[in-house]
Order: structure tokens, then sequence, then C-alpha cells
């Protein structure tokens, strides 16, 4: 009985856990908006350009979240249908620290327009 007992505490506990868990920051639900806008940030590995666009919080995002493997967007072409999820007037900054990089000046541009065209108020923090 005891057994029984501890094991459905055990299951609850970890259901608990579960549902009360925060959603992964690198997998932002672009369609709604978000209140504080978006993080988007870039880097070099390999020689190729990588970017990860991710929900605004008051909390600076670690390294690990920024270059996980599923925020992972490989050059400019996999960034631009997720930039052009986000709803127009929402606000996106674009910000590097140690270990990420901004690319070359000809990408920058790319980015920028693709902003202009969707509405988004792009700010770049250099």
């Amino acid at each position: 009985m005891i057994r029984v007992r501890f094991f459905f505490c055990a299951f609850f506990f970890a259901v608990l856990l579960a549902a009360c868990a925060p959603a992964h920051p690198s997998t932002p639900d672009l369609s709604q908006g978000s209140m504080k806008g978006y993080e988007l940030y870039s880097w070099q590995q390999g020689g190729q350009w990588y970017f990860s666009v991710l929900t605004g919080t008051n909390r600076e995002k670690t390294l690990t979240e920024i270059q996980a493997p599923e925020a992972r967007l490989k050059g400019v072409e996999a960034l631009a249908p997720v930039l052009k999820k986000i709803p127009a007037g929402q606000y996106v900054t674009w910000s590097i620290r140690s270990g990420l990089a901004f690319p070359p000046d000809a990408a920058i541009s790319q980015v920028e327009n693709i902003c202009k065209d969707q509405g988004l108020q792009l700010s770049i923090v250099r």
C-alpha cells in the first residue's frame, strides 16, 4: 500500500512539474506577437552564418539557449521565413555579445530589407 501511494505521489509530482515548466524560449509562437518583441542573434560557425529568433524577455539569454539546435537557422534564407511570420509592428532587437557576431554588411542589409518589408521595427545594437 505504501508503494502504491508513493508511486501515485511521484507520478503526480512529475506531471505537475511538466505542466509548470516554461515553454522552450527557442520555439516562440510568432503568430501572436510578443509584448517584449523578439531578439535576433547571429554567429559564424564552420564558415556558415547562423541566426536565432527568441521571444523577448527581461533576462539575458544564455549562449546555450541562443545556439540550441532547435533555435538554429542556417543562413539568411532560413531566417527570412521566420521573420515573415512575425506580425507587422513588432520590435526585433539584433544584438551580439561574446560568442556571437554580426554577419557581413550584405547579409545585414538583407535582414534589414526583410524586416522593412514585413513592417518590423529592427534595432541593431552594435
